[in-house]
């Protein structure tokens, strides 16, 4: 029996997932990523970016299809779409899947929502879409080679495109051929260059692929037409952008990519993630004393080109600062509230000094997500590569984070009935109910009757 092309395989492999044959640890993890997702998303909703994407998005009109769900308002899917995946990647404070080296959430549930109301999709079939999308852009990456990020293309933005493609096509009911289309088209649609990071641009990236999902299987329905075979042609996609790519699709040998999935418990980019908790356990075991003298912090090298800013002078910019976070930490600052990437917290003179203090140099020895930071004749070593096997005590983390992440965004009742909101998605019949639910608590507006299938 011939060995399928690796879209034809990719395709065979995001159609063929079945909601009642998902693990129910995988079908945990999607459910934990909802609920991480829509915190992440609400507190980002008035980052000032996200205020001019839904002023452009008002400025063009739109009939409203689709939920952009921190304001309960309604508009364009593609506008949903983009508004509310770069409102939930604004903070930085999103899922990550390190083997792909993309943010999942940011980019499959905007596309999955938008479009899942459109289709009154049931939370069944989103959740499962959204584990199909994930297990493909997860292989696309395996596909395509860690070249592509060391060229600075941002994953999120260029593979998180596919993922998304696959996730709207699945709920569009696209058959196999339309959908090797759709994912031809998601090829000469994406973008995005590390080289904007630290700027609005990154959660724009993440937008802008859950955008480039909705707009490619939206297209291939309609019958347009790329190339069905983007992934294996010699001037296909892979050979295009990495060094390194792979000509066949690599044997998944029961591996759920799903189960890779890592969430943030510090809002800053994940290659900040270990450096903190280093710096944590340092300040743990001086019960609170920040060392004298200078603090060595040790990355894998890669990190240097994404993490090393020594003076970050914007909130975003702070994110991807090792020494401004480690600070934050070391100084018993949250690395959370938004206060602590504030202006006048960034021109603080006391974390100004300990940021000085503080060294970050390359190991090669070092893992992906490990950090070792040395001060005071000691070292502390932190391990973020891990995914957490206790689920239960997971969901118990995410709750608090987004409890603390809407604090003072919504009544204490409203917090408790948004999460549950999130984690019961699968027993939502029609998407439309549950966006209904979700606009209803946030009270802005009141429930918009909505119609099986309004698109043309």
């Amino acid at each position: 029996m011939p060995i399928p092309s690796p879209t034809t395989a990719l395709v065979d492999l995001g159609l063929g997932l079945r909601h009642d044959d998902l693990p129910e640890d995988i079908r945990s993890i999607a459910r934990h990523s909802l609920l991480d997702w829509i915190g992440v998303l609400l507190a980002g909703w008035d980052d000032p970016a996200v205020r001019m994407l839904r002023a452009q998005a008002a400025e063009r009109g739109a009939l409203p299809r689709a939920t952009l769900l921190g304001s309960a308002e309604r508009g364009d899917p593609l506008d949903a779409a983009l508004i509310n995946g770069s409102a939930s990647h604004v903070l930085d404070f999103d899922d990550a899947h390190l083997a792909s080296r993309i943010h999942a959430s940011v980019v499959l549930w905007p596309a999955l929502i938008a479009v899942g109301e459109l289709r009154a999709s049931s939370g069944r079939e989103a959740l499962t879409a959204f584990v199909a999308g994930l297990e493909v852009q997860a292989r696309i990456a395996d596909l395509v080679g860690n070249d592509h990020y060391r060229r600075g293309w941002h994953s999120t933005a260029t593979l998180g495109s596919f993922g998304a493609t696959l996730a709207a096509g699945r709920l569009y009911g696209l058959e196999p051929g339309a959908l090797r289309h759709a994912l031809g088209l998601a090829a000469t649609l994406t973008g995005g260059l590390r080289a904007l990071f630290g700027t609005p641009c990154k959660p724009l990236h993440a937008g802008r692929a859950a955008a480039n999902g909705v707009n490619a299987a939206d297209l291939a329905r309609r019958g347009f037409t790329a190339v069905e075979d983007i992934f294996e042609r010699p001037d296909g996609y892979p050979a295009l952008v990495s060094g390194n790519a792979r000509r066949d699709l690599p044997v998944a040998d029961g591996r759920w990519a799903t189960r890779e999935l890592l969430f943030k418990y510090h809002a800053s980019c994940y290659g900040t993630q270990a450096p903190i908790e280093a710096a944590l356990a340092l300040r743990e075991a001086l019960g609170g004393e920040v060392p004298a003298g200078e603090l060595r912090v040790e990355v894998e090298p890669q990190y240097l080109s994404v993490c090393d800013l020594p003076e970050p002078r914007t909130a975003m910019e702070a994110r991807f600062s090792i020494r401004h976070m480690v600070a934050l930490a070391l100084a018993g600052r949250s690395t959370l509230d938004e206060r602590s990437f504030a202006a006048e917290t960034l021109a603080d003179p006391g974390l100004a000094a300990l940021r000085r203090r503080i060294r970050v140099a390359a190991d090669p020895a070092l893992p992906r997500a490990n950090a070792r930071l040395s001060a005071a004749g000691r070292a502390f070593a932190a391990d973020a590569s891990r995914p957490e096997s206790d689920h239960a005590a997971q969901r118990r983390r995410l709750l608090g984070k987004s409890a603390q992440l809407l604090a003072g965004r919504l009544e204490p009742a409203a917090i408790d009935e948004l999460q549950a909101l999130a984690l019961a998605i699968e027993t939502f019949d029609d998407l439309n109910q549950w966006t209904a639910a979700l606009r209803r608590l946030i009270g802005r507006v009141p429930r918009i009757p909505h119609h099986k299938d309004s698109e043309p």
